[in-house]
Formats: C-alpha cells, sequence, structure tokens
C-alpha cells in the first residue's frame, strides 16, 4: 500500500511506500493506519479517470479524506493540434508498416522467380493493394490486404 504525508492540509510528500523510520522512529513502517495518521501519514487510493477518445491526462489533484488521501486524474480535452499529430502519427506508422510488407516481397515480381503467371497476379495485386493503403480516408479505417500463400 501506498501513503501520503500531509501537513498543514496540504500533501507534502507521496504517495509512496512507508519509509523504513522516519523523524528517528525505528520500524515506521510497521505502525498501524491510526498511528500513522496521527503522524500525518495517510493511505493513498489513486482514481483513475475515464477518458474519451480525445481525452488527455494533464495532471492529479488529492482530496484529503477522514481515513484516507484520493488521487484523482484532471481530464482535459485534446486540442485539435494535438488531435492531427496523433493521425499524422499514425499514417508514419501506417507508411512504414507497409514498406516493410512490400519489401519482404519484392522478390516476388523478379523476372525468373519460379512461379506461374498467375500466383505474380496475385502477388502484384497484393503489392497494389499495400501501394493504395493510404487512400483511406482515415487511418483508423485501414484495412490491410491478406498476404497470397
Amino acid at each position: 500500500m501506498r501513503y501520503v504525508y500531509v501537513q498543514d492540509g496540504q500533501v507534502i510528500e507521496g504517495p509512496r511506500m512507508l519509509p523504513i523510520s522516519w523523524n528517528n522512529i525505528s520500524n515506521f513502517n510497521v505502525l498501524d493506519n491510526v498511528t500513522l495518521k496521527s503522524y500525518g501519514w495517510y493511505p493513498h487510493r489513486f482514481v483513475e479517470a475515464s477518458l474519451g477518445e480525445n481525452d488527455k491526462i494533464t495532471g492529479s489533484y488529492f482530496v484529503i479524506e477522514e481515513t484516507e488521501v484520493v488521487e484523482y486524474q484532471i481530464v482535459s480535452q485534446k486540442t485539435d493540434s494535438e488531435i492531427q499529430d496523433l493521425i499524422n502519427q499514425q499514417w508514419i506508422n501506417i507508411r512504414a508498416r507497409r514498406s516493410i510488407e512490400l519489401q519482404e516481397c519484392d522478390w516476388t515480381q523478379l523476372a525468373d522467380v519460379p512461379m506461374s503467371d498467375e500466383k505474380k497476379l496475385e502477388w502484384a495485386t497484393y503489392r497494389q493493394s499495400l501501394r493504395d493503403i493510404t487512400n483511406f480516408d482515415s487511418p483508423d479505417h485501414v484495412v490491410w490486404p491478406s498476404k497470397p500463400e
């Protein structure tokens, strides 16, 4: 369990594990919660925020209650610029994966590959589908083609 140290109604330290010794008190970490509270140490409870698609965590705040200190996350909306940056990064990742997949099957288009014309056409179609992947309207809508067998 984690604890926070509270002084004058403010969280001064933590959340953290209890120290083994504190203010010249040995075995501080084995004291009961009532005794710990008398020294200003409260059990800590963390409440995770539920995030929407365009939300982000921007910090947290503490609420000192009778028996514990509860930490809540602060949620804010992403800016249009942050959303666009995330979309751009998704497209970068998609293009990187596409490049790898194209490189892995470059050999299928060589003139001297021992493969039927039908199989070569399957691979050529697959490769064109990979090149067309950036024609999707959103990175969330990308459907990766299946590799020929």
